[in-house]
């Protein structure tokens, strides 16, 4: 995964103004794995930069994607999520309490429908729903809790 800064070098190579704004916004999203919204990464960072607009934060996002560096996708919550991982990866999204993870892909030869079709593959998304490590501990937590009858 790149850095901050090989991802500053990439924009202004391609002619993008990249602020000292900019910058904290595309570190916040290299350190957060939890694969954040820009409403997520505007509200850590509004303190430390309390000029910073949504506006902008979108914007260095979407230049980010445009450059190929990250790719943003629903992850079913009715919210766009932002995630700089590039290499081939399914998003395993808790159906219970929200929780994105990666998870690689099976690297198992298989066809996938393009190949059938004649596409030419460019990328490979898989949304995997289920219920997290956390989540399920708590449910048998939960469910190991007697009842009292009374």
């Amino acid at each position: 995964m790149p850095t901050a800064e090989d991802l500053v070098a990439l924009l202004r190579a391609r002619g993008k103004k990249v602020t000292s704004q900019r910058v904290l916004i595309y570190r916040a999203l290299l350190s957060d794995r939890s694969h954040p919204t820009a409403e997520q990464i505007h509200s850590r960072l509004k303190e430390q930069l309390p000029g910073l607009s949504l506006t902008t934060v979108y914007s260095a996002l979407n230049d980010l994607v445009q450059a190929g560096e990250a790719r943003r996708f629903d992850a079913g919550d009715g919210s766009v999520h932002f995630d700089p991982e590039m290499r081939p990866h399914a998003e395993l999204v808790c159906v219970k309490c929200g929780r994105i993870d990666d998870a690689p892909f099976d690297r198992s030869p298989r066809r996938t429908p393009s190949e059938v079709a004649g596409y030419k593959v460019l990328r490979r998304t898989e949304l995997l729903h289920g219920v997290c490590p956390a989540c399920q501990t708590a449910a048998a937590e939960t469910e190991a809790v007697p009842v009292s009858a009374g």
